[in-house]
């Protein structure tokens, strides 16, 4: 009975100790002013030996912060990040006579024009808070080779992407999505959150919508919509991305078609073309709109039958309600903003229906 009772005992000691976790904490402050604290400064845990950041907190609206669930006997780097104040760095390590770490008043110095700032890429923080805006470093945030940009934004703190591709920051909707500062393809969120792929981003910036308050007078104070800037990596200084899909079948059936987009800057150059006699247009209206360019040049007429088949601007872009019908077509789409300001627009698109 001895023995079984203290096998249990070491267990169950022999389980605690691999399941005790330590915590590190504290309270920023600025240097010259210690009763000034440093609300919202980013603070990461890094492991010493190779930078892998292992968890981050933003300090609270008293300079106060709390990192938890780390492991004891790991050496670790204290990385803190304030607006307009010099890096902030200590190497801790917890043990299991003391697990959890209070630092105290961390003292953080302002930054000074003429002090150039030394970047460590490997602790970029994961957020930052400059001002007016907040900005998350998008490699902090892991996503698929193939994941676009909207499987980026549901990974950061306090965004929310609604089934309809609708956004929201911290309750806040947003209005417009910027690539690089300059409106995507006539401003349209989903082209730029469906489409643009995540890795070619480097941080995402949101920031209120400086025009809100000229569109809506009465809008309430902290109900301000949203911007979202993408900043592209500056290995990215053009892009393309689309879609291109066939298939065949029974009777020789077939279908296939292909959207391009290509941008650089404020110009952007779309392709289009389809083909398929199943009875179907090559692509939707939302594809056609956005994707090729109509949103941006103007749809001044838009068809649709029973069976699903439009017209935009008449032109026919497949689907009959009788027959076999066969449809091709081809198109391409051009804008550009000039460094005078002016928008200039220029689309071919034709279409060729046939009825058997």
């Amino acid at each position: 009975m001895k023995r079984i009772l203290f096998a249990f005992t070491l267990f169950f000691a022999v389980n605690f100790a691999f399941a005790q976790k330590g915590s590190v904490s504290g309270t920023l402050l600025d240097s010259a002013n210690q009763k000034l604290t440093l609300n919202y400064a980013t603070v990461s845990i890094y492991k010493g030996t190779d930078t892998v950041l292992t968890n981050y907190k933003l300090s609270d609206d008293k300079g106060v912060f709390k990192i938890s669930n780390l492991d004891l006997g790991v050496k670790y780097k204290v990385v803190v990040n304030a607006w307009m104040y010099n890096v902030y760095r200590k190497e801790i390590l917890l043990t299991s006579a003391s697990p959890d770490l209070n630092l105290g008043k961390l003292l953080l110095t302002e930054k000074t024009n003429d002090l150039k700032e030394v970047v460590i890429q490997s602790e970029r923080p994961p957020i930052i808070v400059r001002k007016d805006t907040i900005e998350f470093n998008a490699e902090s945030f892991k996503t698929l080779p193939t994941a676009v940009v909207e499987d980026l934004l549901k990974k950061l703190p306090g965004v929310a992407v609604a089934s309809d591709g609708s956004i929201q920051v911290n309750g806040k909707s947003v209005s417009k999505i910027l690539v690089d500062g300059k409106e995507f393809f006539g401003g349209d969120q989903q082209i730029a959150t469906k489409n643009l792929p995540a890795n070619i981003i480097d941080k995402i910036q949101v920031a209120d919508d400086p025009e809100a308050k000229r569109r809506d007078p009465d809008l309430l104070a902290g109900n301000t919509p949203q911007i979202i800037n993408l900043k592209l990596k500056k290995a990215i200084k053009q892009g393309a991305f689309g879609k291109i899909y066939g298939g065949g079948g029974p009777n020789e059936r077939f279908e296939t078609g292909g959207i391009m987009s290509f941008f650089r800057d404020t110009t952007q150059v779309s392709l289009l073309a389809y083909g398929n006699n199943i009875n179907k247009p090559g692509f939707s209206i939302g594809d056609v709109s956005r994707i090729g360019g109509f949103s941006r040049g103007g749809i001044n007429s838009v068809m649709v039958n029973s069976d699903g088949g439009f017209a935009l601007n008449n032109i026919s872009f497949g689907g009959a309600s009788s027959g076999v019908q066969q449809s091709a077509g081809a198109g391409a789409n051009f804008n550009t903003l000039t460094k005078n300001g002016i928008k200039l627009n220029a689309k071919y698109f034709f279409g060729q229906v046939d009825n058997t």
